[in-house]
């Protein structure tokens, strides 16, 4: 794409390529689907290591979770061995991204470092607010905490340290990161994690989806007594000059301190420093400003 060039206003985030039918396509576009799908796997491979952290995954596991065949996975991690994305646990075998993301990471953070650049953002918010808050993004199937700020007023409980993760779906902080997904890969977070909701007595797939719709109603998420700890948060998604959502920003304070009047507050300071990311971005980018792919949400935001 043009850097030069406004984004497309729809965006279709694992987007298929149409094809009229096996039989009938043209050899070279047999071809051009077939690498597609091959880079496209080699990506869902590694979504699935980065949950993995040190530890690493088998590939029993990686095959169970990206929904490959263990063949299929097998030879993709061959490759991504040979190119350095992804390295071996002498010992216990287990795969594990590799240095080769790193060096990727450090030159995309001369571009854009989500990082530091939310360093000065929740510098802000917690000053403004006096409550905790969060940074975070997605990682496949949970939400990574980047980075977190502790206001004036000490939060008794908070369940999430940098660089822990949560599965997505429970909580405002990662409802804030699935809702803007579309449909479909929404409803592969959710069916994936019912799994971890075994523990969360309030919280169930119907819960999730009905958190959901309300965010993409309102604007953004909301939780209140999640637990019975007497927790509230409000948070929105950050996104990225495609309009994906790829961060979300959390306000965690304690339920008295969370009126319906306070929350519209907070959540227009969110907004604020959210757009305000994505604006950067676009400008370092060379990207104009992309229009929200969904009616109605610019005006929420």
């Amino acid at each position: 794409m043009d850097a030069t060039k406004t984004p497309p206003a729809h965006w279709s985030y694992g987007e298929k390529p149409a094809l009229a039918g096996a039989d009938a396509a043209p050899k070279a576009g047999k071809a051009a689907a077939e690498g597609v799908q091959s880079v496209r796997r080699a990506v869902t491979v590694l979504n699935v290591l980065g949950s993995f952290g040190r530890t690493g995954a088998s590939v029993a596991k990686i095959s169970q979770l990206s929904q490959l065949h263990k063949a299929t996975a097998h030879r993709i991690l061959g490759a991504l061995l040979g190119e350095g994305l992804v390295e071996q646990d002498p010992s216990s075998r287990n795969y594990r991204l590799g240095a080769r993301i790193s060096v990727l990471n450090a030159l995309m953070g001369q571009q854009f470092d989500l990082r530091i650049v939310g360093q000065q953002v929740l510098d802000r918010l917690a000053e403004a607010t006096g409550d905790a808050i969060y940074l975070g993004v997605r990682t496949h199937f949970d939400g990574l905490c980047l980075d977190l700020r502790e206001g004036e007023h000490k939060v008794p409980v908070l369940r999430l340290r940098p660089n822990e993760c949560w599965p997505l779906g429970i909580g405002a902080f990662s409802i804030a990161l699935i809702a803007f997904l579309p449909d479909e890969e929404v409803d592969a977070i959710i069916e994936h994690n019912a799994r971890y909701l075994g523990a969360q007595r309030d919280i169930t797939p119907s819960y999730i989806r009905q958190q959901v719709d309300s965010t993409r109603a309102c604007g953004h998420a909301a939780s209140r007594n999640l637990g019975n700890l007497g927790m509230a948060a409000v948070a929105v998604p950050v996104f990225d000059p495609l309009w994906r959502p790829i961060a979300s920003l959390c306000i965690t304070t304690t339920l008295e301190r969370l009126s319906a009047e306070r929350e519209k507050e907070l959540v227009n300071l969110l907004w604020a420093e959210s757009r305000a990311i994505t604006t950067n971005w676009c400008e370092l980018g060379g990207f104009s400003r992309p229009i929200t792919w969904r009616k109605g949400l610019a005006s929420s935001i």
